[in-house]
């Protein structure tokens, strides 16, 4: 945010009215003590700076926007003064207060100035420090290797520095990155290195931090136990310290494991507890997480009401603040709830809202690697044009020359320099045609690699349309039979198997759905969580039909029903699945901006889900409309089920599909 913008804010509303507003979040009489030095100009500017440091880095944790304010004018005062030091922690600040934001590109940005600063004083601590902070941006863009490597970097200055305390954190932040990676046990090892240090150093807070750590990751593993002891012990830390905010954020996360352990009052009270914390401190930020937690818990009760209150609490709090991370989480939270409630449309309301906060993310956390590739894109452009250019050049040189040469020489001499020249021509314009066939055969790889992604998310038809356009409109179908899966004992498959188990039997079953859905020449549309989704009869009606949809829903049950009999018969957890189809008008087009998807609506999408939610595992389970097209087709048998109850939709009738 522009200094001069910054000032202007604070010239129409009033130094004291603003103060005000922007330290609402920090200790009153201390704030009040540290304002006054700020504005007392007559003190010398040391004095000020380290008032400011202060403000700025209580507010920014509690309420980002005020803390970015406070270390702008840190910043602008630093660089009058020209107190590197200063300068350092106002960046260091900006970048805090960024992150919170999440907007991560502006965040690397002031890391980047805290390292040119660092280096510039040969500061090696202070470098280790900034190679730690970007490491956990690095690492919420999703760049675990860079990261990882950061951190490294950093610990290896730290251990030649003997610095125990500047190491404990760096393994604190391996930890998360690993943890990020789904490497669970790399990230405890890391957990328990920092812990180690911290209480060698005799560091409380360090200590209460890295069981924090230790306890989530033991949940994760799945030794609730442990995990709740952990946290306990580091509830008991932090309340010896008087660290209010990171007690509530403990107590935050010991609820969650109670919510997991399905230790429900338990859950509540620790909730309770945190959202009182929170409430003293106006701490909003992890207030808006607290009420998304709550929600959760009471989702996982069935009480939706209650869940939809507390989702719907906690984004407004969020959209208060301006975060988009809290606010993509309370969103979601509310999209599952009205979904389970059957309240349709505000649970596609949710989701198209809960898309947009996801494409947001993306582009300000990809922000960086946008520019990254504008530069490199513009970069080639110039070296194209510079190496004609240069082409060029060397040719008219090398002619003038030649004219020169046969001015100066023999007549008798001219055949061979007009050869000569002739030849020289002929090697530029050769060496120019062959550049030009190089530089198209890139362009067109890239070209033939964007239209493979493309045609990977798209249907074809309606990727041809948007690269034609520029955009891809929505049409409505009259006759499409839509089909859903959904896999039983999903749940407790999940509490048998670790994480990356369970997410590479997922991605076996969908590849094997995926081949199935090629064959009969069927479009998927998506999946969502352990389901399935796909239809016949679009993009392009001709191409499939409800008979080609029926028989890839046969071909799905046996192929997992087979795999259920492999895995069973080694003593391995397995899933059953269940199949629903039905027939009627939807509306199909293309979602978002980033990151966008071709998908369908209307009220036959809901029919299906409940086709599948009303039928049997290792059945295929059909409505009268889907029934009414095939009927016929040789090879296939019926069994009615006459009028069956279906949630949100009244009575139905339904028949199960098999071959003959």
């Amino acid at each position: 945010m522009p200094i001069h913008f910054l000032r202007s804010i604070f010239l129409r509303c009033g130094l004291g009215l603003l103060a005000c507003t922007l330290l609402c979040s920090v200790t009153k009489a201390q704030s009040d003590s540290l304002w006054k030095v700020w504005k007392t100009t007559t003190l010398p500017d040391s004095a000020r700076l380290k008032a400011m440091e202060s403000l700025s880095w209580k507010a920014v944790f509690d309420k980002p926007d005020s803390g970015i304010v406070l270390a702008s004018l840190l910043l602008e005062l630093a660089e009058k003064s020209g107190s590197q030091r200063s300068i350092f922690k106002a960046h260091g600040t900006l970048a805090a207060g960024f992150k919170m934001k999440s907007d991560l590109a502006t965040a690397l940005d002031h890391y980047e100035q805290c390292l040119v600063i660092a280096k510039s004083l040969n500061d090696r601590g202070r470098m280790a420090n900034t190679f730690s902070n970007m490491s956990t941006v690095y690492k919420d863009l999703g760049d675990q290797p860079k990261a990882l490597d950061l951190l490294q970097q950093s610990l290896r200055i730290d251990e030649e520095l003997g610095n125990k305390e500047g190491m404990a954190g760096t393994y604190n932040n391996i930890g998360n990155t690993y943890k990020r990676l789904n490497d669970l046990a790399k990230a405890l090892l890391n957990y328990e290195r920092s812990a180690a240090l911290f209480g060698e150093l005799g560091n409380t807070k360090g200590r209460a931090s890295a069981l924090v750590s230790i306890g989530t990751t033991h949940s994760d593993q799945g030794e609730r136990e442990k995990a709740i002891a952990e946290l306990q012990l580091a509830i008991e830390l932090y309340q010896q310290l008087g660290s209010k905010l990171d007690l509530g954020k403990a107590h935050n996360n010991l609820g969650q494991v109670f919510s997991r352990s399905k230790r429900m009052p338990e859950a509540y009270a620790q909730f309770v507890e945190a959202r009182a914390i929170f409430k003293a401190l106006q701490a909003k930020d992890p207030l808006a997480r607290n009420w998304y937690y709550t929600g959760e818990a009471l989702r996982t009760e069935g009480r939706l009401r209650e869940a939809i209150a507390a989702c719907t609490t906690g984004l407004a709090i969020a959209d208060s603040l301006g975060v988009l991370a809290q606010r993509k989480e309370c969103t979601e939270c509310l999209m599952h709830a009205y979904s389970e409630i059957g309240d349709f449309r505000r649970a596609f309301a949710a989701q198209r809202e809960f898309i947009a906060l996801d494409d947001s993310l993306d582009q300000v956390n990809n922000s960086k690697e946008v520019m990254r590739l504008d530069l490199t894109h513009a970069f080639k452009e110039e070296q194209i044009a510079d190496s004609l250019e240069q082409v060029r050049d060397n040719f008219s040189r090398e002619l003038a020359h030649q004219n020169e040469m046969v001015i100066e020489r023999n007549r008798r001499y001219l055949l061979i320099g007009g050869g000569a020249a002739a030849l020289l021509l002929a090697i530029a314009l050769f060496s120019r045609l062959r550049y030009m066939r190089r530089s198209r055969a890139e362009v067109q790889k890239e070209k033939d690699r964007s239209d493979e992604l493309l045609h990977n998310i798209l249907p074809e038809e309606v990727a041809a349309e948007l690269k034609a356009k520029g955009k891809a409109d929505a049409r409505a179908f009259d006759t499409a039979t839509v089909l859903f899966t959904d896999f039983k004992g999903f749940t407790s498959m999940s509490e048998q198997l670790g994480a990356q188990e369970l997410v590479a039997e997922i991605d076996h079953c969908f590849k094997g759905l995926d081949a199935i859905v090629e064959k009969y020449q069927v479009e998927k549309i998506k999946t969502i969580g352990d389901a399935y989704m796909a239809a016949a009869g679009l993009p392009d009606p001709n191409a499939s039909s409800a008979t080609d949809i029926v028989l890839a829903a046969l071909a799905m049950r046996d192929f997992i029903a087979q795999r259920h009999i492999d895995r069973t018969t080694t003593g391995m957890p397995a899933f059953e699945m269940r199949v629903g189809l039905h027939t009627g008008p939807v509306i199909a087009g293309i979602v978002g901006v980033k990151k966008f998807a071709y998908d369908i609506w209307g009220d036959t999408v809901n029919t299906a889900a409940r086709m599948e939610s009303s039928g049997e595992p290792g059945r295929v389970n059909i409505s009268s409309s889907t029934f009414a097209l095939v009927k016929d087709t040789p090879g296939l048998r019926f069994e009615s089920r006459g009028l069956v109850q279906a949630k949100g939709k009244g009575e139905l009738e339904m028949y199960f599909v098999e071959r003959v």
